[in-house]
Formats: structure tokens, C-alpha cells, sequence
């Protein structure tokens, strides 16, 4: 079978999926509501697709842009940097897209050079190995006409990897929950704080469709090496702005080991670095009123993937442990707590337990 064909099939089965009190469902794209976006339908949307090293997947992800029913838009593809076949896999597509090519800086930097060559009133990301239901732009259209005050709409979708389905679920979180909930399948509202507490909800970039002018507003997307950017991106929208979220089921988010997030076995350990870069920054951007549950959001992180990272070592894998509280340490400033956990990393665990008992505190690492 292709793996063209596999995707397909494992994209399409999320309109299958159905949540009940114990199975979590992915909402079929096609049955939630009627097609009713008149009022969005001459909108120019510019999709941008950032594309480094993606020849195996950018014909799929193309094709699932050319075959939406929203015809009123702009892809702009940008090459960032590729040293694979992918120029060569765009031939076919030169006629139907905007080509920019850019040294190697980054997935944000060309999201970044996206926006800048967009012209259309909504922005819809993409990344270059994900794809799209149909309706997807249709859709999301429609919510955005329906709440012109949203800063930020997100749907729903699927993670998956060839044939198989990893997750059914692409919002996640306490926000989802509430999702799940709601009568109308939507909820709009002021989200910075529940977005800072629960961590990231929305599990990738090509969930979203942003109005142009709060993306004019944000500005571009951080390029830090220890920042989630995405996340970064949704927060700074919703600090301003409502955010609405949507359970129509419209993404497939594509899962390989050498994707920006990683194999799933390092993936905690990477975003966790990344959240940390990202909360420490939103202790300077936040609102003054914000900032104490975001700094302390920073630090349950902090000593959370501190205390992991140690019982992760004493299991036998101490080096990769304190590789990573190293980068700790360097992305939290030195906290003092970090310091302390990779310090006892070198000691043995009994006298660590001593050490611990004579402080009078119980270890928690």
C-alpha cells in the first residue's frame, strides 16, 4: 500500500470516531453542521506551509489544500533551506503556489517569511507532512464569521502514522473538556489563563485559522532554539484576544520520528525544555495580574521535569538525565532547585536519602 494511500485512509477514519463518558471521539468534519459560510466565502486565505526535508510527505499535504472547497485563497510554500528532493516534488505544484526559498532558520523564521509575503484576510497554517480534510477552510470560515471577535479559531483532528490512529483527540487539556460539553460543539472566550495552566491545547499549527489582523498585531513567531512556538503564538493571541474552539474533526497530524518534536520516547522531554523557554518569557509578556500564576506554572514545571529527569537516571539512564537537566538548568536561569537535582545526580542514592532526611524534607528526586 502507498503512503499516500495509508495516510489517506488513516485520515479519513477520523470521521468514524465517536466519544462516549469513556471512549474519546474525533467528530466527523462533514456531519457537524451544515455548509453555511456565505458571508466567508470570498475571503482570501493564506495557507502557509513551511517545508524543510518534506519530499516523502508535501504532495499529500498540497493535494489535501487544492481539493478544499474554499477556492478563495493563496499557498505559499516555504523552502527552508531543504537538502532533500522536496524543490523537486514542487515542480508539479509551481503553477498553483507561491515558492519562497530561504536558508535553513527554523520553522518559526519561515512561517515568519510566510506572513510577510501573505495578502489574504485569514491566515491558515500547515505544516508540510499534516493534511486537511475538504471543509477545513469552509468550516472554519464559517466559525469565524459566526465569532468575528475570536482572535483564534482551532478545530479538531487526528494524529496518526501510516494506518494507524495514535490519537483521536488534537485538543486536548481542561479547555477540551469543556469542549466535549458544550451543546453547540463550540466555546469562545478569554483563555490566557487556562492556556497557561493546562499546557499547550492545541497539538499543532495546521488546527488553526488566524484573521490577518491579529496576526498583524502579534507580530512574528519567536525563533528561540528552547521555545514552543506555536504555543507561544497562541498565547500572545490569547491575551488579547477570545479564542474559539471548535470539535469538528478536520486535521491529520502526521507522526515520524523526525519530525521538530521527535521520536515519542524524547517528546516529554523536549517540550518540557520548551515550555519552560515559553513560560519564562510569558512572565515578562503576560499581564501584570497574570504573572503571579504564570510564574508559578513555571516553576511546578520546572521541578517537575527535574524531579522525572532524576528518577528517569536512577533507572539507569543517567547520562541522557543529566543532559537534559543541564539544558535545564540553562533554560530556567538557574533555578535553584534544577542545580540541586543535577547535583545529586552524582551522588549515591542512599546518601542523597540521608541527606534529604537530615535537611528534614522528604526527597522528592
Amino acid at each position: 500500500m502507498s503512503q499516500r494511500s495509508a495516510a489517506a485512509r488513516a485520515v479519513n477514519a477520523m470521521i468514524h470516531v465517536r466519544r462516549n463518558a469513556k471512549i474519546t471521539s474525533a467528530k466527523a468534519a462533514l456531519s457537524v453542521r451544515p455548509d453555511n459560510h456565505a458571508s466567508g466565502e470570498s475571503q482570501l486565505v493564506s495557507v502557509i506551509i513551511p517545508a524543510y526535508n518534506a519530499a516523502p510527505y508535501i504532495a499529500e499535504t498540497l493535494n489535501s489544500v487544492l481539493r478544499q472547497t474554499h477556492r478563495h485563497r493563496e499557498i505559499i510554500v516555504v523552502d527552508d533551506g531543504s537538502n532533500d528532493d522536496t524543490p523537486l516534488r514542487l515542480e508539479p505544484y509551481r503553477a498553483s503556489i507561491r515558492y519562497i526559498r530561504q536558508p535553513n532558520l527554523g520553522a518559526g523564521a519561515a512561517r515568519n517569511a510566510g506572513l510577510r509575503a501573505a495578502s489574504g484576510a485569514y491566515i491558515a497554517f500547515l505544516d508540510a507532512d499534516d493534511v486537511w480534510q475538504p471543509k477545513k477552510l469552509a468550516l472554519q470560515l464559517d466559525v469565524a464569521t459566526r465569532h468575528p471577535e475570536s482572535g483564534l479559531i482551532a478545530c479538531d483532528g487526528v494524529q496518526f502514522e501510516g494506518e494507524r490512529i495514535l490519537a483521536d483527540r488534537l485538543l486536548v487539556g481542561p479547555l477540551a473538556d469543556r469542549l466535549t460539553a458544550a451543546p453547540t460543539g463550540e466555546i469562545t472566550g478569554r483563555f490566557y489563563r487556562e492556556m497557561i495552566q493546562g499546557g499547550p491545547t492545541i497539538c499543532c499549527p495546521s488546527q488553526e485559522l488566524i484573521p490577518r489582523r491579529v496576526a498583524d498585531k502579534v507580530g512574528p513567531q519567536t525563533t528561540g532554539p528552547y521555545e514552543t512556538q506555536h504555543w507561544d503564538y497562541e498565547l500572545r493571541i490569547a491575551r488579547d484576544h477570545p479564542i474559539t474552539l471548535h470539535r469538528d474533526s478536520l486535521v491529520g497530524w502526521r507522526y515520524h520520528p523526525t519530525s521538530l518534536s521527535g521520536p515519542l520516547d524524547r517528546r516529554h522531554w523536549r517540550w518540557t525544555l520548551r515550555q519552560t523557554g515559553t513560560l519564562r518569557r510569558h512572565t515578562r509578556l503576560c499581564a501584570p495580574e497574570n504573572r503571579p500564576l504564570v510564574a508559578d506554572t513555571f516553576r511546578r514545571l520546572v521541578r517537575s521535569g527535574a524531579e522525572q529527569a532524576y528518577d528517569y537516571g536512577r533507572r539507569g539512564q543517567m547520562a541522557d538525565a543529566r543532559t537534559f537537566l543541564r539544558r535545564l538548568v540553562r533554560v530556567s536561569r538557574g533555578q535553584p532547585f534544577v542545580l540541586t537535582v543535577l547535583a545529586a545526580t552524582w551522588f549515591p542514592k542512599p546518601l542523597v536519602e540521608a541527606l534529604a532526611r537530615a535537611l528534614r524534607c522528604r526527597p522528592r528526586f
